[in-house]
């Protein structure tokens, strides 16, 4: 499970953060890199997820329970734990027109995919997403006990949840593809980002 970095919004001191890297190393496995009370993140390296619901808990019952984040970073599009609607593919204002390749609408500007929801699983999270071809249901299955995930392929276009998704992206699939990049936040906390490579002569339309 790759390094992570988490917000507790009770956090206000170095004590807290003290605190936390206590019950961050009672955990096998688990190891505390960083905190910063100012910004109320800390940063984990956890063998699992089983030991990010330990940390999850043990964090609740020191007071310092896990939420999202108040903001992504500059650009990304929003994520809450849960059901997320961030608007209907091609619909929101400003999108751009469709056009038809293959029998299916793409948009004829670059696509900016959309992460319609966001469940947590037994697993790690379901992650619903829309695709150039029209599609809203297609769905990333993200297990926090893995490494790394095979991309979500629908059409010809692809789709990675984790850390450095889209450096992964372009290493799997070549410079013939256009990568949206954005951050989605995990019904635990963890921001993390999320690529959709889209064919380059479909994505310019």
């Amino acid at each position: 499970m790759p390094v992570m970095t988490l917000f507790a919004p009770d956090i206000f001191c170095d004590h807290c953060i003290s605190t936390i890297k206590k019950a961050t190393e009672a955990i096998e496995g688990a190891r505390f890199v960083q905190g910063d009370p100012a910004t109320r993140l800390f940063t984990v390296d956890l063998p699992n997820g089983a030991a990010l619901d330990a940390l999850g808990a043990a964090l609740a019952e020191e007071g310092y329970p896990l939420s999202d984040a108040p903001s992504t970073p500059a650009g990304a599009s929003e994520a809450h734990p849960g059901m997320t609607m961030l608007g209907t593919l091609m619909s929101a204002p400003g999108a751009a027109p469709a056009m038809m390749h293959g029998g299916h609408a793409v948009a004829s500007g670059p696509f900016h995919p959309q992460y319609l929801k966001i469940e947590r699983t037994e697993a790690g999270a379901d992650i619903t997403y829309s695709c150039p071809c029209g599609s809203t249901t297609e769905v990333f299955h993200l297990d926090r006990g893995q490494a790394d995930h095979a991309p979500h392929s629908c059409c010809g276009h692809h789709t990675l949840v984790g850390a450095d998704a889209a450096a992964r992206l372009r290493a799997r699939l070549g410079d013939g593809y256009d990568i949206d990049v954005q951050t989605i936040t995990m019904p635990w906390g963890q921001p993390l980002e999320a690529a959709q490579a889209v064919p380059r002569a479909i994505s310019r339309g």
